[in-house]
């Protein structure tokens, strides 16, 4: 990243800076912060592999789903392909059961293939139904998740 400092009326110089080319942005280096935070677009994690916590591939990353009032995260959406011998179709995750590998540049979920398989998915338009707390509560009950809400 590039910047400059550029003078600021009836006070203190501003740093401005050109936009980052990569979605993925390190926060580290604020002076005020006690921790070193990794902040990702949402668009640098469509189309990252999902494996389970044995290395097997499960699927892609179709889209994050980020509940507007808390401004969390609630869900990937993650789709299961062909390679399995299926159709392709569309998972819905909890956020909260993926962490992600910044080694190897992908996500992890801890279920099974088999178990992610018999899933709650919400079938027709997927935005009002994972807003139904009925079946959002029993999503994550099924991934033995705290919901994000709560």
């Amino acid at each position: 990243m590039t910047g400059s400092i550029s003078p600021r009326p009836h006070g203190r110089p501003v740093e401005t800076r050109k936009a980052h080319t990569s979605s993925r942005i390190s926060a580290y280096d604020r002076p005020t912060s006690k921790r070193d935070a990794v902040l990702v677009g949402t668009t640098a994690l469509r189309g990252n592999s999902v494996y389970d916590v044995a290395g097997r591939f499960l699927g892609k990353i179709e889209e994050l789903v980020v509940d507007i009032p808390s401004g969390r995260v609630a869900y990937a959406l993650m789709v299961v392909a062909e390679f399995l011998g299926m159709d392709r179709k569309l998972y819905v995750i909890p956020w909260s059961t993926v962490s992600v590998d910044a080694v190897y540049q992908r996500c992890v979920v801890n279920v099974a293939l088999e178990r992610l398989i018999d899933a709650p998915n919400p079938d027709g338009d997927l935005l009002p139904r994972m807003a139904d707390p009925g079946w959002a509560t029993e999503v994550h009950a099924y991934f033995g998740c705290k919901p994000y809400w709560k």
